[in-house]
């Protein structure tokens, strides 16, 4: 089994990368192609809103949201890294959707202080912004999601240690046990019970660790909500620029809460699947080294696009 399930765990990474390789450029495509309509539909909505024409707030707002979900489908937005916590980390669908609406919605916020404040207070140009956005912060949040991904593969990688451990444990003072006719009540096996505590596995467990989560999605904002506030300021439409900014984070909040469900659900059949299989005490810092091996992957995959530093 020590040598078996490693194997097992870098087959399952190994597809997974392919996987990803090949359906990452066509998805991209189709998301771009989406966004692109999105955003025509919105340049509408903006100056039959500055027209006064009636139904453009709600017009805009709703292409806002449109574009918010597609666009998330496209990289960044936090969703690889809420699928990863998901999959990696023993929290519930519930909380898991409520961090990724958080998320969304920080980022939206982020975009506002950051536009507004920057063409009011620091008198910055549009392509300043443009620049900061993603030749400043967007690595930014890539390196917090990968330090992230990084931690999940440390816990994955302490926990499948001390699992294997306990189970060398286990299979030693059976054979002692048994040999010596001794029996234990506190398992049906006639042992001690083995398992991990709950409490080494979970994975955020700290306010803190939820706040880092939130952050690193956040600080890198939307660049469709970036133009759009632009826009919104130049024709003095600044209040119904932040309201479509939200609403382009509640659309991307629900992509990312599909993601977030499907995580748990995942993890979940994985976890079954593994009590049947008699590996349980291995699932969830297995599921940890894969969720923290693709999240870093996919980091490093965004900074290379990103044509940043050695990873160009």
């Amino acid at each position: 089994m020590r040598l078996g399930l490693p194997l097992i765990l870098l087959a399952v990474v190994a597809a997974a990368v392919v996987i990803a390789e090949a359906w990452f450029p066509s998805l991209a495509v189709w998301a771009i192609e989406q966004q692109r309509a999105f955003q025509n539909e919105i340049a509408r909505a903006v100056y039959a809103l500055r027209a006064a024409e009636p139904g453009a707030l709600v017009a805009l707002m709703s292409a806002a949201a449109a574009y918010g979900f597609v666009h998330a489908v496209g990289p960044g937005h936090g969703k690889y890294l809420i699928g990863g916590v998901g999959l990696g980390s023993r929290v519930s669908s519930g909380r898991l959707v409520g961090i990724g609406m958080a998320s969304s919605l920080a980022q939206a916020a982020w975009a506002i202080v950051l536009v507004y404040g920057g063409l009011w207070l620091l008198r910055v140009s549009a392509q300043q912004l443009t620049a900061i956005t993603e030749d400043i912060l967007a690595p930014i949040s890539y390196l917090a999601i990968g330090a992230i991904g990084a931690l999940l593969l440390w816990r994955g990688t302490s926990g499948l240690s001390r699992a294997v451990q306990q189970r060398d444990t286990h299979v030693h003072s059976h054979s002692h046990d048994h040999g010596h006719g001794h029996g234990h009540a506190e398992s049906s096996c006639g042992c001690p019970a083995h398992r991990l505590d709950p409490a080494q596995i979970a994975g955020l467990t700290s306010f803190r660790e939820v706040l880092a989560l939130i952050l690193s999605v956040a600080v890198r904002p939307c660049t469709g909500a970036v133009l759009l506030l632009i826009i919104a300021w130049q024709l003095d439409l600044l209040l119904a620029g932040a309201v479509a900014v939200v609403a382009m984070g509640l659309g991307t909040g629900a992509l990312v809460s599909l993601v977030a469900v499907s995580s748990v659900t995942l993890r979940g059949f994985a976890q079954v699947t593994a009590r049947n299989t008699g590996i349980a005490t291995m699932t969830a810092p297995c599921l940890q080294l894969i969720a923290g091996g693709l999240i870093i992957w996919l980091c490093v995959s965004f900074l290379r696009l990103q044509g940043f530093g050695g990873f160009a």
